[in-house]
């Protein structure tokens, strides 16, 4: 259990435990503990050259970004029904597990405790139930709570020279069936489109996604190497902690590759971008919104694009607006294609898709994008026809939903 009242967190950025504390009373504020202009910063908009002291009213938006959502929230509500539940307890609960370089915890507050080693052989081999997944949360949850969103997901630990954990799994729902093997097919296709995604499993019943973490990397000392990761809902100052907001669904694409350009990223990561764009759109992704996307780094002059993360085919899932409410198909973006009072979410047409990447993207050969996806997407549902792990009704489905995105390439 933690405090009633959390008023002080020290913030680990990468190797350094100490890098800084977080501090709250009627608003917020963090404090660098070292006066070295030239430290790790603890966000790209936040670094110490610029001041050592920063404020504000709300929660950082890159701490924010980290805070429990969606399944992973309900579950801690469970587990811990008396504990508050307050930004700061919901950091602490984090720990150093959170996507990115930052790290909670109360001061003079002794590690988690180091949990079972599971290797990806083990995770994919396992026999999937509701109940056996339960189990999994809940034996991980208790080292640091790291991963949010609506789909149940843990992060694991399967190497003992690592502390944090470094595997993602992730497990379908009622709501949703096949959702693993329905993302499984989503990365599989973007990677034979040559987009870069994270390495990903699927588990030999089809039930679980085994994703390798994309935010560590292997330094130049050997070492691993935790990456500053920040998604584009917290560098656009949004602040999105449950379920119910819909902030990280306003905007548009276009914005997103605005403020990349702002950022001073190299034109390749436009190009990326635009990728991940067009291929939301032809495999009928719905949900690509603002925290979605994302970029790694190590310093403000070394920041690119994050691979594509988080994306299926939500198309084929009838949904309510309200119980009991008739059956409705998700048909729409989850945000704008362009800027603009009167643009929609509605999927755009070949045409404006290829000025998309043409003129705000800077794309030479949007044509080709598009060609090249349609390619791999087929190439995928050839090989899940093989595939007995991915249910046959699951590939039909699949197949007609990705019929219309083929056809921005004819």
């Amino acid at each position: 259990m933690l405090p009633e009242k959390i008023r002080l967190l020290d913030i680990a950025i990468g190797h350094t435990a100490q890098a800084g504390q977080l501090l709250r009373s009627s608003g917020y504020e963090f404090r660098y503990l070292q006066p070295d202009p030239e430290q790790a910063a603890v966000a790209l908009l936040m670094p110490p050259r610029q001041r050592l002291t920063w404020q504000d009213g709300d929660l950082f938006p890159p701490m924010d970004q980290n805070l429990p959502e969606g399944d992973l929230f309900m579950r801690i509500r469970a587990l811990f029904p008396k504990q508050p539940m307050t930004p700061m307890h919901m950091l602490a609960l984090v720990g150093r597990n959170g996507i990115g370089r930052l790290g909670f915890s109360l001061p003079d507050q002794a590690p988690p405790s180091v949990p079972r080693i599971l290797s990806k052989r083990e995770l994919l081999s396992t026999a999937y139930t509701a109940e056996t997944f339960n189990e999994l949360v809940s034996a991980y949850l208790s080292t640091g709570a790291g991963i949010s969103g609506v789909q149940p997901k843990i992060m694991v630990p399967d190497r003992p020279t690592i502390p944090i954990p470094s595997l993602i799994v992730k497990a379908g729902s009622p709501a949703y069936p096949g959702l693993a093997a329905n993302e499984f097919l989503c990365l599989s296709a973007a990677r034979h489109a040559g987009i870069e995604v994270p390495s990903f499993a699927l588990s030999d019943d089809g039930q679980m996604l085994v994703l390798d973490r994309f935010d560590l990397a292997v330094g130049a000392d050997g070492r691993m190497e935790r990456l500053g990761f920040e998604d584009i809902a917290a560098l656009a100052g949004l602040r999105v902690r449950d379920i119910l907001s819909d902030r990280k669904y306003q905007g548009s694409y276009q914005r997103v590759a605005e403020l990349l350009r702002q950022l001073h990223l190299h034109s390749h990561n436009l190009h990326r971008f635009f990728e991940q764009v067009v291929f939301s759109v032809m495999v009928r992704n719905g949900d690509a919104h603002l925290k979605n996307f994302g970029l790694l780094y190590r310093s403000d002059a070394d920041i690119w694009l994050a691979p594509m993360f988080d994306v299926v085919t939500t198309s084929i899932y009838p949904y309510t607006q309200y119980p009991g409410g008739p059956l409705l198909e998700d048909r729409t973006l989850a945000l704008k294609l362009f800027a603009g009072r009167h643009r929609t979410r509605a999927y755009p047409t070949t045409e404006e898709l290829l000025d998309f990447g043409r003129r705000v993207c800077g794309v030479p050969q949007p044509a080709a994008v598009l060609q090249r996806i349609a390619e791999a997407m087929r190439k995928t549902l050839a090989e899940a026809q093989g595939d007995s792990r991915v249910p046959a009704t699951l590939q039909t489905r699949m197949a007609q939903a990705w019929e219309d995105g083929c056809a921005y390439a004819r």
